[in-house]
């Protein structure tokens, strides 16, 4: 009789044993979709694609093309952007002196603003300028087309150095002076190179 009842109770107890995992193991079930369904009804954060330049615009991103680079942006991914950076510039300084040129047309000045949005094959981007040169380039553009042709050189000369001035410091490479492409000189004035010698 006694066996039967040891029997008994351990049969009770290895039952009671696997109700108590089953039930513990519904539990954390239950728990872990309250936590799932809890998760979804929470605000989705939006990502926002990082843009053309590691996401910077405006004035962080000449920050970073002029060597200081913004808290929590690679370094890397700003050189690789570098080489596609000399698109925004040129567009951007081009546009300024442009301005300067119309205004000059039409007789009138202007307050040329230091940013600027530029469309550029990876898309449109901000793109900020020192004041300095901005009003520097405005101004070549101004007295280009209200300036009589003999007295341009300074002009030039300014325009040369303010576009110097912000490729050095962008760590772009420049190509040939701004007044070149922006100024350049009549076919009359250009300098008639020599025929090469007879042997």
């Amino acid at each position: 009789m006694d066996a039967f009842v040891s029997a008994f109770s351990a049969m009770g107890i290895l039952v009671l044993l696997v109700c108590v995992i089953y039930l513990l193991d519904r539990v954390n079930n239950l728990e872990k979709q309250t936590r799932q369904f809890g998760e979804s009804l929470k605000p989705q954060k939006v990502v926002v694609p990082a843009g053309p330049f590691a996401g910077l615009s405006s004035k962080k991103l000449w920050d970073a093309m002029t060597g200081r680079v913004p808290e929590g942006v690679d370094p890397d991914e700003v050189e690789e952007a570098r080489p596609h950076y000399e698109t925004v510039l040129h567009k951007h300084v081009d546009a300024i002196f442009q301005e300067g040129v119309k205004d000059g047309q039409r007789g009138m000045l202007g307050e040329p603003k230091n940013t600027k949005l530029i469309n550029t094959s990876r898309g449109p981007v901000e793109s900020w300028l020192p004041l300095a040169q901005v009003n520097t380039l405005y101004k070549c553009g101004l007295d280009s087309a209200q300036l009589p042709s003999d007295q341009l050189d300074a002009v030039r000369a300014a325009l040369d150095e303010a576009g110097l001035t912000l490729y050095s410091k962008a760590m772009v490479n420049l190509a040939q002076p701004l007044s070149a492409s922006l100024m350049p000189l009549p076919v009359a004035e250009l300098p008639v190179l020599a025929p090469p010698a007879a042997p």
